[in-house]
């Protein structure tokens, strides 16, 4: 068989039909040779992209291998780090504290002598640790090769509240803890709330409270030291009235103008002579501002009975309304 006769198999004449010229005309056809590939070209084509493919395939099976071998073998090195007795808890240190036993935060840690120290979770001991009623928030530090360190913050106790029994108060009025003789001693007592309108409303309670510890702020920030108090007492309706440490003297200051009714008491403080803060019984701050305030004064040692009496003004309040004595509580 000649070659040309070969070749001549070997093609396919195609007409293609071109797109109309004008309106009627038409171009000429076109005959295109197309060749046909030899079975064995395209079988070795076929042959060499399937080797390439099964290669890429091989190089990340490989590097999968690598990679989870590696894994493997960090997981045995870090348990085998993490069992170490180099690595073990040796000494739990804790900061200073004021009301807080180290020992009773050591118990809390629920970390024991020996325990594998890289497995300690300091967010979980922390968490533990503000379980503690005085604990605001912890922080837990593990210390290379064998120590963790704890540091607490604690609470403020600024004030205690009787609820039945006294429960400590912190600067938010909200009672934490319930408090004992120790922590509650020198604390002013909040009273007027009982345990089951707190429980009712505690919002409003710890906003009452929150309002009285503003009032004790208030009357602790004077230039002057004042008289000691022993207790606040609130009252729904009539306010605020503070109780003195020393002789027991109430001073009603009602709500609101703090500032100008506790410079009125100073006043008076420093008109009452000798006897000093310890002769009043009651002062009447909680009505209208007045030139005068009515006060009732306890018995002088003297034979006197109980004497009361208004005392001239140190200096003009705002207005000019005089009070009467009153000798029951809450009037005016």
């Amino acid at each position: 068989m000649s070659a040309s006769s070969a070749q001549a198999r070997r093609t396919v004449a195609v007409e293609r039909i071109p797109a109309r010229r004008g309106f009627f005309k038409r171009r000429s056809n076109r005959r295109i040779m197309v060749s046909r590939p030899s079975a064995a070209a395209w079988l070795a084509r076929q042959l060499r992209t399937l080797a390439a493919k099964l290669v890429l395939v091989g190089k990340v099976l490989a590097v999968v291998v690598l990679l989870a071998g590696a894994a493997a073998g960090g997981r045995q090195a870090i348990r085998h780090v993490i069992a170490s007795p180099r690595f073990s808890v040796r000494d739990i240190r804790i900061g200073p504290t004021t009301h807080v036993d180290p020992d009773e935060l050591r118990e809390l840690t629920g970390v024991r002598i020996g325990d594998r120290l890289l497995a300690v979770d300091p967010d979980v001991v922390a968490a533990r640790l503000t379980t503690h009623p005085w604990v605001v928030s912890a922080r837990v530090r593990r210390e290379l090769p064998s120590a963790l360190s704890i540091e607490v913050t604690e609470r403020h106790a600024a004030a205690s509240a009787l609820l039945g029994a006294l429960y400590l108060l912190d600067d938010a009025g909200h009672p934490f803890k319930r408090a004992t003789f120790e922590e509650a001693d020198g604390l002013p007592v909040l009273t007027g709330i009982t345990r089951d309108q707190y429980a009712a409303m505690r919002p409003t309670g710890e906003a009452a409270f929150r309002e009285a510890l503003s009032l004790l702020a208030s009357y602790s920030g004077a230039p002057t030291a004042r008289p000691k108090l022993s207790e606040i007492h609130v009252d729904p309706r009539a306010g605020f009235t503070l109780v003195l440490f020393d002789g027991g003297g109430e001073i009603r200051l009602g709500r609101g103008d703090w500032a100008g009714k506790l410079a009125a008491f100073d006043r008076i403080l420093g008109a009452l002579g000798p006897r000093g803060p310890s002769a009043l019984a009651t002062v009447y701050l909680d009505g209208a501002p007045s030139e005068r305030v009515t006060l009732q004064l306890k018995p002088a040692a003297a034979p006197a009975g109980a004497q009361t009496a208004p005392v001239a003004p140190v200096a003009p309040v705002l207005a000019s309304k005089k009070f009467r004595v009153a000798d029951k509580r809450g009037e005016d």
